[in-house]
């Protein structure tokens, strides 16, 4: 690839960069939130959670050394979902019956705390790639600004020069610029896939608590 292919691509998606700048690109519904998803800063423990009320568990589930080993062990993103959800089983059928609600909640409680938290800290660093996404098309329309301002010839060996290293920093920042671009769709998905991970979770959870407490027989069955 020539030089000047290099800069023309360069050339085309800075101004496609600047009209990102001057329009908010997709027009996120947040300012500073680049994702098509809505964002919702919090979730909601009720959404999830019909049982006991968690407010009480989530001062106690850390002083639980088995509810907070769970916790540490199913809450990572790294560990399969279904192993998760199979190792929340196991761990609920060695409860004593009457214990179930307490301590199922404290692991609620805990799951919640801890991946609601680490969903906050993703939006964080989504609103962070945002920010440098921003500055540096302001870079990039800045730089595009400063060529226009210099001969496309010019016969001064001083601004020979200037404008050639502003075309070497305009290809590098609309190279660096598209490639956050593609990254963008990914990025946005984390916090839901948090979510939607603590909502299987909580599931199998829900399930585990109903298997400990069944529904009391119709008292007229079997007369």
């Amino acid at each position: 690839m020539t030089t000047a292919t290099r800069l023309a691509g360069a050339l085309l998606l800075a101004a496609s960069v600047a009209g990102l700048a001057s329009t908010g690109g997709a027009q996120p519904v947040t300012e500073g939130w680049p994702c098509i998803q809505v964002l919702q800063p919090q979730l909601s423990a009720g959404a999830m959670w019909t049982g006991p009320d968690p407010a009480e568990a989530a001062g106690t589930w850390q002083k639980v050394p088995e509810v907070e080993a769970l916790v540490g062990r199913v809450a990572p993103r790294s560990v399969p979902l279904e192993e998760a959800e199979a190792e929340l089983r196991r761990f609920a059928a060695g409860i004593d019956r009457e214990q179930v609600p307490v301590v199922l909640t404290q692991v609620f409680a805990g799951l919640f705390e801890t991946m609601d938290d680490e969903r906050t800290e993703i939006i964080r660093g989504i609103r962070r790639f945002h920010d440098r996404q921003e500055l540096l098309a302001e870079r990039i329309e800045a730089t595009t600004g400063a060529l226009d301002h210099l001969d496309p010839q010019p016969a001064d060996p001083e601004t020979a020069e200037r404008r050639q290293d502003l075309e070497a920093q305009l290809a590098w920042d609309a190279r660096l610029f598209d490639e956050r671009e593609r990254l963008l769709p990914a990025v946005c998905e984390q916090p839901v896939i948090v979510e939607r991970r603590l909502f299987a979770l909580a599931r199998v959870l829900m399930d585990e608590l109903a298997r400990a407490d069944p529904p009391p027989a119709d008292e007229g069955q079997g007369h």
